[in-house]
């Protein structure tokens, strides 16, 4: 893998667990009783502001011109970047507002809500800007399945940090269902793409070949599925296996996806 295409790997990582994270925090207010604890939730939103301070600052190296990105907003009607930048930086000024209210101990449920939502909007803007025609594999709704897995997988699991362990049952819960759709889906995905176009068939054929696609399924999916069967709990060092997975499955999406520009002039 090239240099280039890191920048964009930890982007969408971390901004993926960042907003999973408000979203964990903004079920958490109903599903667990009495709310969460004001001190952990401090924590836990310092952690999201640093993780979208992290996303941006790796993403600005994937610019020829990292100054000039601000001119990207001019697009906003007909480009998805430009809406991504555009959601991010809104959901960004909500964390830190949520943020500043939690230092001073109030807690706004509907400002943790409609940052929820906002990290929403913003997680739909991160797939369709990687869903271009060119990569046809791609150019459909899979990216923002991939990504909101990736959402709701590192989310729930990092969330534990924050909540104590007798109230983690239902993030226990909420990480096996999310396993068990990712399985289903990047164990099916490669055999669809085997029955479509000659460039679907080549982006299939780099999957299935490629060591960190099984690495993703194995020790991203499978693993952690088996510990969660076999422990009814979310170890503390689960969240590492689950990041280890989730960065070999983001490296594969940047790298072998074949672009149509590869089969120009052959046969199909």
């Amino acid at each position: 893998m090239g240099f280039e295409e890191l920048p964009l790997v930890f982007f969408t990582i971390f901004t993926q667990l960042a907003i999973g994270l408000v979203l964990v925090s903004a079920l958490q207010q109903w599903a667990v009783e009495g709310g969460p604890n004001i001190q952990k939730m401090r924590t836990k939103w310092i952690v999201v502001l640093a993780l979208l301070a992290l996303g941006v600052i790796t993403s600005s190296f994937h610019l020829g011109h990292p100054l000039g990105a601000v001119r990207m907003l001019t697009n906003l009607g007909t480009a998805w970047l430009s809406r991504e930048i555009l959601m991010v930086g809104v959901f960004g000024v909500l964390v830190m507002v949520t943020l500043y209210g939690l230092i001073k101990n109030r807690v706004n449920k509907w400002l943790v809500g409609g940052t929820a939502v906002m990290g929403i909007l913003a997680l739909i803007a991160n797939a369709f800007t990687y869903a271009p025609p060119s990569l046809p594999a791609i150019d459909n709704l899979l990216p923002l399945v991939f990504f909101g897995l990736t959402t709701m997988i590192l989310g729930t699991a990092v969330a534990t940090y924050f909540v104590p362990s007798d109230k983690q049952q239902w993030l226990t819960i909420l990480l096996a269902i999310s396993l068990s759709i990712a399985l289903v889906v990047y164990l099916a995905v490669p055999s669809i793409w085997l029955s479509g176009g000659k460039v679907m068939q080549m982006t299939a054929e780099g999957f299935l070949a490629s060591p960190l696609h099984w690495v993703h399924i194995i020790v991203g999916l499978l693993l952690p599925l088996g510990i969660l069967a076999w422990q009814k709990r979310i170890p503390t060092w689960l969240p590492v296996l689950l990041l280890i997975g989730e960065f070999a499955g983001r490296i594969i999406f940047f790298t072998l996806v074949v672009s149509s520009a590869a089969n120009l002039g052959g046969i199909y």
